[in-house]
């Protein structure tokens, strides 16, 4: 996959964060040496990776009592931040989950990089869904039903096009089953939908996304559950994408929800990270879990148990595996 593949997520409206309380922490339980504040690389100040970090600092911030224990520090998304990760230019990082298991493996876009087998899991957060629209009338009711119809798949190398691309494949089609695959950029597809120049459309990203609203209140463009007999092989071999829903409400007329396939964005450290550290920063997650979930919209709805295991696609830290032991969320 390309490396823009591993991009930053789009914007979306920051909500009001609520207090964060904790039991009078003993002073030994600050999460970093107090050399430097932890560093954890983002994404773009205008999409979901940042406020999602800037969520966990402010966690780590009130568990050291207010110092500047935790920052976070802007990026272009998880190829940078795996590359700051490898040279401990950070501490910590988000990155897709696929981008992690490809750094990991130097396959793809981290090829020339090389191996990166000291990258480790530390927790997994939101993910990034997959919403099919068909325009009404286009004789698609379910996802079986793209074959020889003309259905947008997005940019080569981009987010859309991956997500779209791992889409058929877990269903059993391909791009020669589609009469033509399309590649309009997001911004383009909706307009082309509800025209009826194309059948159906992919939208990857954290929902409700407004270029899938646009096609929902326009044209009454309708979902398409990805379901197949072959999802569940598909998903067990490639353990960097996991089942989701696209939830009920989500969209004006939405009445159910509708399965879907997700990539997580996963919290990275290395093996160079003490394994008791890790375990602090768990504690102090896990601790003020509520409040940290309500810090920002994308982090709503993620339960302690998938933090654990869901899209985790290469080694947890070892300061990771022993609380995850310890609590009974592996």
């Amino acid at each position: 996959m390309a490396a823009s593949a591993f991009a930053s997520f789009s914007a979306q409206a920051q909500a009001p964060a609520p207090s964060i309380t904790v039991p009078n922490p003993a002073p030994s339980a600050a999460p970093t040496p107090v050399s430097r504040p932890l560093l954890i690389g983002s994404g773009e100040v205008t999409g979901f990776y940042y406020p999602a970090a800037g969520a966990l600092c402010r966690v780590l911030n009130k568990e050291a009592g207010g110092a500047p224990a935790c920052a976070v520090l802007p990026s272009s998304g998880s190829a940078a931040n795996l590359k700051a990760l490898r040279v401990g230019a950070v501490d910590m990082a988000l990155v897709q989950a696929q981008a992690a298991q490809a750094a990991q493996a130097g396959i793809g876009p981290f090829k020339e990089a090389g191996a990166f087998s000291e990258l480790r899991a530390v927790m997994s957060l939101h993910g990034e869904s997959v919403l099919v629209l068909a325009r009404q009338g286009a004789g698609i009711e379910n996802i079986s039903d793209l074959k020889g119809k003309r259905v947008n798949l997005g940019r080569p190398g981009s987010f859309q096009r991956a997500m779209a691309e791992a889409v058929l494949e877990a269903v059993g089609l391909s791009e020669g089953d589609l009469a033509p695959a399309v590649e309009l950029e997001l911004s383009e597809q909706s307009p082309e939908l509800c025209e009826g120049n194309v059948d159906a459309a992919f939208y990857a990203g954290v929902h409700p996304m407004p270029e899938a609203e646009m096609a929902v209140n326009e044209c009454d463009a309708q979902p398409v559950a990805i379901k197949a007999k072959t999802l569940d092989a598909y998903v067990k071999a490639h353990n960097w994408i996991t089942r989701s829903s696209i939830r009920k409400g989500a969209y004006d007329g939405l009445k159910d929800d509708v399965a879907s396939l997700q990539v997580r964005a996963l919290l990275v450290a290395t093996t160079r990270t003490d394994a008791d550290m890790v375990q602090r920063w768990l504690k102090a997650f896990h601790g003020n879990f509520s409040a940290l979930t309500h810090l920002h919209p994308v982090l709503r709805g993620l339960g302690k148990g998938e933090t654990a295991k869901d899209g985790i696609s290469i080694p947890l830290h070892d300061g990771a595996d022993k609380f995850y032991g310890e609590t009974g969320l592996k």
